[in-house]
């Protein structure tokens, strides 16, 4: 083959590894939510030595006349030692990409590397206790070296990258499709550098270019959804900050209007008093006109008190609170109540977060009352509380009528209620996303009608 050709050929193609490694490196997977992001920089560094292998080995074929037989047998070993580290860095992309998936898959992809590793330690003992090296010795090790480490790493990753992608296409991520031509890319390089030897024909070298520039095409599609993720939490950042001046705004405005609505309820409530005492009746019409008035002050006064929790500022200072104490603490002061229903806990005993803890009451008051009025007598309710990998998450269950999208789009908004008229402020679940989002957590609504509603909360790991 010409000097010329093979000198593109070799460039191009390490240079298609390189930008492998690069299209890795230079993503932001700091915030990134996808389990794939902790395992990429395995196959960056594979990326790196490959390309640096194909490089060097073009030095070796351009210039192998001038390198003295004192040093081919150093030459032979370097060359043999930064193949077998490349694809050995992306035998461990493929052991990482496999802890990722389920248990049963990562037990069976990490058992047939292990497999792997040993058949070809046994390979690589038999060839260094040889008292002689030879070409055909160093071309039967790095053979080996191809066929075990070569095709074997190339063709789990691919495996583990198809599988990752087939997950994402079922949760309906069309970008999974992207993982998925990885995969495929991987397998063929995996085929043309492991299974057919470079002097078969001239053009395996340029296909195994168009095999790696395939993967680095379909990486590249995959990995923008790492630039999107970045753009979508910038956008929830603004709009959250935008959102939290809304809301102080509304509870500025709502003390207000609470504290002066409080002072006319209050005489009004004195009055009425006053009124029964000095003129007591025994009609009943006018016993039940003077009950409606009460009724009706007593209502003013609950949506008054709701506006003030909700508007008012936390001065409980933050501690380390026992989450199993916080729930039992809330069904005790729901007692009366809580006693028609079946509530199911399950929270360990150790588990804390810091927080304010009659916030943290008022928070599962909030959500039990909800579920015990969505729920018929005797229905269930489960409250559970577990770790996980970015904080506690914190779910509140129940079997009750649930809600449709457009009840669940406007749960959050203040003073939307779907119960009856006089039994709900419509103040519940905002307070609770107001309690929660100073916790520093998040809160997800699932519901759908006649199959219950569940509320999801993640606290976020605070140190």
């Amino acid at each position: 083959m010409a000097t010329f050709i093979v000198f593109n050929i070799y460039l191009f193609y390490g240079l298609v590894f390189f930008s492998i490694g690069c299209v890795v490196v230079f993503r932001n997977f700091k915030y990134s939510q996808l389990t794939i992001s902790p395992t990429l920089w395995a196959l960056a560094l594979f990326g790196f030595t490959h390309a640096f292998h194909e490089w060097s080995e073009l030095y070796v074929i351009l210039f192998a006349d001038g390198i003295s037989r004192q040093y081919q047998v150093l030459v032979e070993w370097l060359r043999l030692l930064k193949l077998a580290l490349s694809f050995a860095s992306l035998m461990v992309f493929a052991w990482l990409l496999f802890s990722t998936l389920s248990r049963r898959i990562a037990r069976i992809g990490h058992g047939v590397i292990w497999l792997i590793l040993l058949a070809y330690l046994v390979s690589v003992v038999r060839f260094s206790t040889s008292l002689e090296l030879t070409d055909e010795m160093f071309a039967e090790a790095s053979y080996y070296t191809r066929l075990l480490l070569g095709f074997g790493s190339a063709f789990l990753a691919g495996c583990g990258m198809a599988i990752y992608g087939y997950g994402l296409l079922r949760e309906r991520h069309d970008y999974g499709q992207y993982f998925v031509a990885t995969g495929g890319g991987l397998w063929l390089y995996g085929i043309l550098a492991g299974l057919v030897a470079t002097d078969l024909h001239m053009s395996i070298p340029v296909l195994r270019t168009l095999a790696s520039g395939l993967v680095l095409v379909t990486l590249f599609k995959a990995l923008k959804i790492f630039d999107i993720e970045r753009e979508q939490q910038t956008e929830a950042k603004l709009k959250r900050a935008v959102e939290t001046d809304k809301y102080k705004a509304i509870g500025q405005l709502a003390m207000g209007v609470a504290h002066e609505i409080n002072n006319p309820l209050a005489s009004s409530t004195l009055a009425l008093d006053l009124l029964e005492r000095k003129y007591p009746s025994q009609d009943p019409a006018q016993k039940e006109y003077m009950q409606r008035v009460r009724l009706g002050i007593n209502r003013a006064a609950e949506i008054s008190r709701e506006l003030l929790a909700y508007a008012r500022p936390a001065s409980e200072e933050a501690t380390r609170v026992r989450l199993v104490e916080v729930i039992g603490s809330a069904i005790k002061l729901l007692s009366h109540k809580q006693r028609e229903f079946d509530i199911r806990v399950d929270c360990a005993h150790g588990l804390k977060i810091m927080g304010q803890k009659i916030k943290l009451e008022e928070l599962l008051i909030n959500l039990l009352n909800n579920a015990m009025d969505a729920s018929d007598k005797g229905g269930k309710i489960y409250v559970e509380a577990v770790q996980c990998d970015t904080g506690i998450a914190l779910t509140v269950k129940d079997e009750g009528l649930g809600m449709d999208e457009a009840c669940r789009a406007r749960a959050l908004e203040p003073f939307y209620s779907t119960k009856a008229i006089g039994k709900g402020t419509g103040l519940g679940l905002a307070i609770c996303e107001s309690i929660v989002r100073a916790h520093r957590g998040t809160m997800r609504i699932e519901s759908q009608p006649g199959q219950g509603t569940q509320i999801s909360i993640v606290f976020e790991e605070q140190a």
